[in-house]
Parts: C-alpha cells; sequence; structure tokens
C-alpha cells in the first residue's frame, strides 16, 4: 500500500500513485497480449522493460493486483484470472478511435450498460459488426472495458468511397470514417480520381495486411446531388429497388374499383371529405370531415387508405413492404415503401377519384371526450386537395377565403374541435412538443442552396389531432375486444435523462419538480418556456430525455400523448405497422377467430423488426440533412451568425444559429483570452483569470471557421469575445 507518510509531499505522493496505476496497467496487458499464461517476477521486469524506481514498485503493484483479484500467484509465478465471460453486442465506433458494444438485451427485456472498448483493442473492428469480446477491469480507475476477440458478424460486405489511383493499383477510401481505412482495388484506367464507387470486400483488414475488395458500380461525381442521396441509400442499407414480382404484381391492380366492391361498402362519396397535406405531397392516405350536431357535439370521420385490400399478406408487394418498413423522405425526393402505382396511384386519396378506405367513424362531446366509435370499410371521393397554407391562411381570415362557404364553415368547425382535442390532452398530461423545422431548399438540379426555417401552423396541429383522435379509437377497439396487434408504446424516461432536463430548466431559471404528476409538470416547463430564447433548447433537451417510442404487442402506454392505449392506423402507405393494424381491425370487423390473426411472438418480432427499419429510416434522414446543412454552411465560411449555446463540454461548446437551427462547435482551444476550466456540476466552462463564463441559453455572435462535410461537423469561432463585447454571463 502507497502511503503519503513515505514521500514526504501531497505532489509526489499523487505522481507515486499515477506511476503505480500505469505500471497495473502495463502488467494487465502483458498479461492480455501476452502468449504465456504464467509469468515470475523477474520475467515481468525482462518484458516490461523495467529499470530503477519502476523495478522497485513491482513488487507492491503486483500485491495491489492480486487484492483487487487481477492476478493471482502460485509457486512465484502469476496469472491473470478469468473475471467476467465472454460476451458479445454490437460495436459503435467513435470519431477519437475507441468505441462501445452495445451488449444484447437481458431475458426479462431489460438493456444492458454499453461497454467501453479502449482505441488500442478495437483491432479491425468496424462500426456496426456483431463482435466477442473479453470483458476485463482497468486496473487505474477500476472500471470495466472489453478487449475485441472476434468479428462474429460483419455488418459490412459492401461500401461507399472514393476511387484513388495508388502507384500500380487503386484504392478505395470510405466516405464513413468509422469503417476503416483504404481498401486496395485493382487500377482502373476509366474511373476518374475522386469519383464515388460502391464496393465489395474481399478480405477485411487484419493486423498485418489492408483491406481488399473489388468495384462492382459507379454511383459518380462527387458533386451530383443525387449520388449524396444514392450514397446515403446504401450506406444506411436502404432497400431501393423493389423486387420484378412486386413491380408485375402492382401493374396489375389497375386504376379503377368494380362496382362490385362498391356495393359490398358503405358509400361515403357525398361526404364533404378532403385531404390536407404540405405543397409537395403526392400521397395522401388520410381525408376528414366533420359534422356539428345541434346539442354542441362533434361527428368525426377520419378514411384512411384501404392498403390492406391491394396488398395481401406475403405476396410479392407486401415483402418488399415489410423489407422497407417505412418510406423514407429526403429534401426533394422520396424513397417508398410501396411501389408508384400504389403509393401515388389507386391507394393515393386523391381529388374527384372514388377510393376504397378504412373509416374510423367517432361522436366526441363538447368537451372532447370520446362518446361512441365506429369503423367499417367504405368508399369515398376527395372533395378538395387541401394544403397547410391554404388552411391557415382560411382559419386566419376566413371571410376572405376562396374555398367556398360550406368547406370555409367545415374548416372552421374542424378548427375549433381541434383545439378542444389539444386542450383535453393537455389536461392529462400531453407533451406539446412544438418545435419548429428547418426546409432545405433546393435548386433545378437537387443542388441545396438555402435553409429556411417552417413554422407548424393551425393546419397541421388540426389533423395531427384527427389523427391522434383516430389512432387512438382504433387501439380502444382492439384492446377493448382483446385482438392481439402492434401498440405504439413509449414508456416513462429514465431519472437520469430527466435530472439534466431539470438542471438545464434550472440554468434557464425555471423550475421543474419531478414528482408523481410528471407529464404534468412536463407540460408546465414547456408553457414557461414558450417565448423564452431558452425554449427550442429546452423543448429538445426534453426531447432527447424521452424514451424512443416502438411498436409491440404488449401495452406499456404512452407516456407522451398520456394514453393508455394507442396504435398507429393512418398512414399504412409509409408505415407498414399502420398495414398490421388495418388487418387486424378487418378480421375484427368480419367477425374472423382470433386464431386467424398474427400470435403474440409473431407480433413480437414483427414490432422489432419495423421498429428498427424506423430507427434506420430517421438516421438516414438525419444523415442527409446534415450533409445538406453543412453544403450549404461551407458556402457561408467567414460569415457572422447570432446563436444561443445549447450544450457545453470540456472541449468547447456547442451553439444553435438563431435563425437556421444549424449546430457548429466552438472550441475552447479557440477562446484565447483566458484558461478556460469546465465545472460538470453548473455545465459552464469558465475563465481562470477573468471568471467569464460560457453556460447553456447563453447568447452569442459567432463566424462560421470550417465545415468537414464527411464528419458532418460546422466550426464556429466566438466573434464577441469579452473585452471586446459584454457577454452576459447570467441566463437567469
Amino acid at each position: 500500500m502507497i502511503s503519503v507518510h513515505n514521500y514526504g509531499s501531497a505532489e509526489l505522493f499523487q505522481k507515486k500513485v499515477i506511476e503505480m496505476q500505469l505500471l497495473e496497467q502495463k502488467i494487465v496487458d502483458l498479461f492480455g497480449h501476452g502468449t504465456k499464461r504464467t509469468m515470475d517476477r523477474r520475467e515481468i521486469a525482462e518484458r516490461l522493460n523495467l529499470r530503477g524506481g519502476e523495478r522497485k514498485l513491482l513488487t507492491k503493484a503486483l500485491f495491489q493486483l492480486i487484492r483487487i483479484e487481477l492476478l493471482e500467484e502460485r509457486k512465484g509465478r502469476y496469472r491473470l484470472k478469468e473475471q467476467r465471460k465472454m460476451t458479445e453486442g454490437v460495436f459503435s465506433l467513435a470519431d477519437k478511435g475507441f468505441g462501445f458494444l452495445r451488449l444484447d438485451e437481458l431475458p426479462d427485456g431489460r438493456q444492458q450498460e454499453d461497454l467501453f472498448i479502449p482505441a488500442r483493442h478495437v483491432g479491425t473492428v468496424m462500426d456496426g459488426d456483431r463482435v466477442l469480446v473479453s470483458c476485463r477491469i482497468s486496473a487505474r480507475d477500476r472500471r470495466p472495458y472489453g478487449q475485441a476477440l472476434k468479428v462474429l458478424q460483419r455488418a459490412h460486405s459492401r461500401l461507399i468511397g472514393h476511387y484513388q489511383q495508388r502507384g500500380k493499383g487503386g484504392e478505395v477510401w470510405p466516405i464513413d470514417q468509422k469503417l476503416g481505412g483504404p481498401v486496395l482495388v485493382s487500377k482502373q484506367s476509366d474511373i476518374p480520381p475522386g469519383t464515388v464507387v460502391e464496393i465489395e470486400i474481399e478480405r477485411y483488414a487484419s493486423t498485418e495486411l489492408p483491406a481488399t475488395g473489388r468495384i462492382v458500380e459507379q454511383l459518380g461525381s462527387v458533386d451530383d446531388p443525387q449520388v449524396d442521396i444514392e450514397t446515403v441509400i446504401r450506406s444506411h442499407d436502404l432497400p431501393h429497388r423493389f423486387s420484378t414480382a412486386s413491380m408485375h404484381q402492382a401493374e396489375t391492380l389497375g386504376t379503377t374499383i368494380s362496382a362490385e366492391e362498391i356495393a359490398q361498402r358503405i358509400d361515403l362519396r357525398d361526404l364533404p371529405l378532403v385531404t390536407i397535406d404540405g405543397e409537395t405531397a403526392r400521397d395522401f392516405d388520410d381525408a376528414v370531415a366533420l359534422h356539428k350536431e345541434k346539442d354542441g357535439s362533434f361527428r368525426l370521420w377520419v378514411c384512411i387508405a384501404d392498403v390492406g385490400h391491394y396488398v395481401e399478406k406475403a405476396s410479392a408487394i407486401d415483402q418488399d413492404a415489410l423489407d422497407r418498413g417505412t418510406s423514407v423522405y429526403f429534401p426533394g425526393f422520396c424513397l417508398p415503401m410501396l411501389p408508384e402505382a400504389l403509393s401515388n396511384g389507386i391507394c393515393s386519396l386523391n381529388p374527384n377519384e372514388d377510393r376504397l378506405v378504412m373509416t374510423a367513424e367517432m361522436h366526441i362531446d363538447q368537451s372532447g371526450h370520446p362518446v361512441k366509435a365506429k369503423f367499417y370499410p367504405a368508399v369515398m371521393r376527395s372533395q378538395a386537395r387541401l394544403t397547410y397554407t391554404q388552411v391557415a391562411e382560411c382559419l386566419a381570415s376566413p371571410k376572405e377565403s376562396s374555398l367556398g362557404k360550406p368547406l370555409v364553415s367545415q374548416l372552421l368547425e374542424m378548427a375549433e374541435l381541434a383545439k378542444i382535442l389539444t386542450h383535453m390532452r393537455q389536461e392529462r398530461g400531453s407533451l406539446n412538443l412544438d418545435l419548429p423545422e428547418v426546409e432545405i431548399r433546393l435548386d433545378e438540379q437537387g443542388r441545396p442552396v438555402d435553409l429556411v426555417k417552417t413554422e407548424r401552423n393551425q393546419a397541421h396541429r388540426l389533423i395531427e389531432e384527427f389523427m391522434l383522435a383516430a389512432n387512438e379509437a382504433v387501439a380502444r377497439f382492439l384492446t377493448n375486444n382483446s385482438w392481439p396487434f402492434l401498440y405504439r408504446i413509449h414508456e416513462k424516461p429514465e431519472l437520469l435523462k430527466l435530472q439534466e432536463l431539470q438542471q438545464l430548466a434550472a440554468e434557464c431559471g425555471i423550475g421543474l419538480i419531478l414528482g408523481k404528476r410528471l407529464q404534468q409538470s412536463l407540460q408546465t416547463l414547456l408553457i414557461d418556456a414558450a417565448g423564452r430564447p431558452e425554449a427550442r433548447l429546452i423543448n429538445q433537451q426534453l426531447l432527447r430525455s424521452l424514451q424512443q417510442a416502438c411498436y409491440s404487442p404488449q401495452n406499456s402506454g404512452h407516456f407522451g400523448l398520456a394514453a393508455e392505449c394507442y396504435c398507429h392506423f393512418t398512414s399504412p402507405i409509409r408505415r407498414y405497422p399502420d398495414l398490421i393494424v388495418h388487418r387486424v381491425l378487418k378480421l375484427a370487423l368480419s367477425g374472423s377467430p382470433k386464431s386467424s390473426s398474427a400470435s403474440f411472438a409473431e407480433l413480437q418480432t414483427l414490432g422489432k423488426e419495423c421498429s428498427a427499419k424506423e430507427r434506420r429510416a430517421l438516421k438516414a434522414e438525419r444523415d442527409l440533412i446534415d450533409l445538406r446543412s453543412c453544403q450549404i454552411m461551407a458556402g457561408r465560411v467567414g460569415d457572422e451568425f447570432l446563436g444561443t449555446i445549447s450544450s457545453v463540454t470540456e472541449f468547447g461548446f456547442f451553439v444553435e444559429l438563431d435563425d437556421l437551427y444549424v449546430d457548429g462547435l466552438v472550441h475552447v482551444r479557440t477562446l484565447q483570452d483566458d484558461y478556460y476550466h469546465f465545472d460538470s456540476a453548473s455545465m459552464a466552462l469558465t475563465g481562470e483569470r477573468r471568471r467569464i463564463s460560457y453556460r447553456v441559453g447563453m447568447q452569442v455572435r459567432i463566424k462560421v471557421k470550417k465545415v468537414e462535410l464527411w464528419r458532418r461537423r460546422i466550426d464556429f469561432i466566438l466573434v464577441d469575445l469579452p473585452g471586446r463585447h459584454q457577454v452576459k454571463t447570467d441566463v437567469g
């Protein structure tokens, strides 16, 4: 045991402690990598090339390692103990070379904490690989870490990269830097250097040899915006070609509805149903109509495209839809879940065309509570294709609207009901996260030219309320009738993340009580933050603190909506879980036995698949949006902007631009007026000499310094430095 009394001063003592920890780590690493399982003290000293004082520390280090059960001694020879059984999981690589292993779920469904893997123990593992690791305990800080032993399953058999010539051969540098260094390929004289290509890996990299592969396709020039889309699609393994059988099946569906089919359905073609979507929408899967009763209650019709009528279970189209799981929306481009003949054709509720739908007809009282609901297959004819902008303008100035008196009257009643439904949900604790988004404007060639902030208007909220009401009504009906189906669940957030949100709110001068009425407290927080400069930050942090919603046949409720049971029913053109719910609803309405539906186990598997594919799509969408944002900001290097500090770390702080909602990093090394320390308690960087603090919520002026497209990273430098401009240090 090392004691401070043996070394005379605290500084010398601390130095010896560090030396001891380093020596202990060297010993553990020696046994972990060594070819010999046992060694005596002399062998250890020689292999570690210990001299002088280090040799004197060796005995103490070995004794300490035995005490913490890392080593054991037998007849003067030492060996590394078996610390924990081998484990496996999916590897995620960080920018700086280290990584984390996402361990498999426990039998009871609980997720284990990720295992840290130091850079020296990563080896040739690639991001996303399934890996077998040995679990160890660090001699320095006693924390667990992993060492990659074997790749069990490769995540990437192909990759996208830039082709470069190299002597008599060629090499491809992966666009995704997490996939390692260059892959050697044969020289291609017909491919210009810098061309984006897709390669198939023939030999993965080892400690001795680099990876090799062959070019399977040229995607085009790095400056082509369509190549960016192709790159993101392939990098995220998004299915992007429909099978021949699926396309043939779609072509045979036709474009009209038979009289026989219409005769079997409730006819809603005289009902004033309308669609309300964005200006650029091409697939319309929901239409709404409303009638206000004499007693002040409402009768709401929500008609949803009857995709299940055209897409039979286990058909070619169904298999392609399941493979995709969801449509993927990029700026200016959509990767649909269904072939265009369905998504924009026979299933889309185009104006003035007969269409088959599944209808939720709901009677809602004056307080927004459901009175009664019924569901049935129907045929409808949309009376108008309205946009959010049209509806918002009509609601703002109804007397000046050109939509016609009957339609204007119906829209005003819809707005009245939507307001009642919103109030009802807020009363029960539903969270209304109303985050403005950024629209990426493109030129005629599809190149990004501008970022424009878009606000959600009254029309967005109107349609959202009606879709939520229909989804809840269907979930209640199927639950009450004991039908197994896929719920959309959203579990309660973890306490640690809520405490981080509480700390941010306190930094902004807003209180948050984490008690039994948590949902109401969070809603109050959003109301208190509204209109403040920090409102968007608080909304974002609240969103990050929430669990990710997913699909499951086990009903856990929906925390964010404060709903006891909830499902996705209203978007079967673009979401596969909605199609599953449609099929179950049809079986329930037809009086079929419950055995004719998918089993709980089958639904559990489908729920996990659909949740994973939803996350894949969201990551791909975010990846391209980040790239497009960086491409736009690359043309604005040197420009100055106002922004708000969104997070603070030991290496600097991130600033979100007020008008563009683009994040960038102000690195601490660019703050040259002082030496700054990071305080994890207050989440602030504070100058040692001048005591200027940078904390979340502060407004600052920055200049765009550098943009790295491949890392999707923007670097800022602070313009308003202390001394030249007064920087607020109190955000309360």
